[in-house]
């Protein structure tokens, strides 16, 4: 059974499973028996591990790894404040993303799909930061204080709150569109043009929807994907 110390949520991404404080033998115990009561919810999920500060070694993700496949859990990605934990990850082909505070922006790299287009399979969080000179597709959120900037078009398949600049690139400016599953913007830009989103009304319905140039400014309409 989990205790307080291990929480377990679901994301666009997956699951993110975050362990707190604790000696790391007896989070893993935890964690093992909290996945054995609920086997079936989990088997087939993917795991975005968080672990705060905590430094650990190859050996002790490889054991996180090994005790998720048991279950028929994959182990994708570990999120931590400890920049030697993270290069750990990195050597293991994990993911890695940092955590929200950072003092300065943080580039996201992430293999280029079809020619010009980059695909980022992540949420974006606040500090990061893309820039490419093709159309960018990030499959997750992309929260407030993260950008994004395109030489052609963006989508996003998940909520897109941070500040975007799609047709960034003077031969694709005007033709670009930005695409979301929730159109809530810091700050949109396609080409020269620049718009806000209006104040979120927990009333109004979200809808997928997609901004273009139309008539020399920045119109949303409803985006059926």
């Amino acid at each position: 059974m989990l205790s307080d110390r291990i929480t377990i949520k679901g994301t666009n991404n997956g699951l993110m499973i975050t362990m707190g404080p604790g000696v790391w033998p007896g989070l893993l115990e935890e964690l093992d028996s909290g996945l054995t009561e609920k086997a079936s919810f989990f088997k087939g999920g993917r795991v975005a591990l968080c672990v705060g500060p905590r430094q650990l070694t190859s050996l002790q993700l490889e054991a996180v790894g090994q005790i998720l496949s048991r279950h028929k859990v994959t182990l994708w990605a570990v999120e931590s404040d400890s920049a030697g934990t993270l290069e750990v990850a990195t050597q293991l082909g994990l993911e890695t993303s940092v955590t929200p505070n950072q003092p300065n922006p943080v580039p996201v790299d992430a293999p280029p799909v079809q020619g010009d287009s980059l695909l980022i399979q992540r949420t974006l969080r606040s500090g990061q930061v893309v820039d490419h000179a093709g159309h960018i597709v990030v499959i997750g959120d992309v929260n407030p204080g993260a950008e994004i900037r395109a030489g052609g078009s963006v989508v996003v398949w998940g909520r897109l709150r941070g500040s975007v600049h799609a047709g960034a690139v003077d031969t694709l400016g005007n033709d670009a569109v930005i695409c979301a599953l929730q159109l809530s913007p810091t700050q949109l830009r396609i080409g020269s043009r620049i718009a806000r989103a209006p104040a979120e009304d927990e009333a109004v319905e979200v809808t997928p929807e997609m901004a273009s140039i139309q008539d020399g400014r920045i119109v949303a309409e409803p985006w059926d994907g």
